[in-house]
């Protein structure tokens, strides 16, 4: 179906949106930290990408716009447990920066699938 980058600094984590996201069809790339993920996708094109907030190195927050720059196009999932300052805040600065979409962990496998559908959606027809 699709590619698909999971950027997120826990092991277990990624593991479990790769498996995830593999069960529904999609190919998974996976990186540690927003460095790694930026390099991963000037080797590799990806559809979407999902991207931990709060990591060491560099987090989501500064990933984020420069994903938005280097690929107009691509579809970014923000995802954060981290409530410091609140999730609604949180949904509206990652979206500010350049995210599609945002997503508080935990969720369910079909909360993410949902999202990912309704962000891999082509964009009406003009006149439709």
């Amino acid at each position: 179906m699709a590619r698909m980058l999971v950027i997120d600094d826990n092991q277990a984590v990624r593991e479990v949106l790769g498996r995830m996201l593999r069960r529904a069809g999609h190919e998974v790339l996976e990186a540690s930290e927003g460095d790694a993920g930026l390099a991963l996708l000037r080797s590799h094109v990806v559809d979407l990408v999902t991207v931990d907030i709060f990591m060491p190195g560099r987090g989501g927050l500064s990933t984020i716009p420069e994903l938005r720059k280097e690929w107009p196009k691509l579809k970014i999932l923000a995802i954060s447990a981290a409530d410091r300052e609140g999730p609604l805040h949180m949904a509206e600065r990652a979206t500010a920066l350049g995210a599609d979409a945002f997503l508080k962990k935990p969720f369910e496998a079909r909360e993410l699938l949902r999202v990912i559908g309704t962000l891999l959606q082509p964009p009406p027809a003009p006149g439709a």
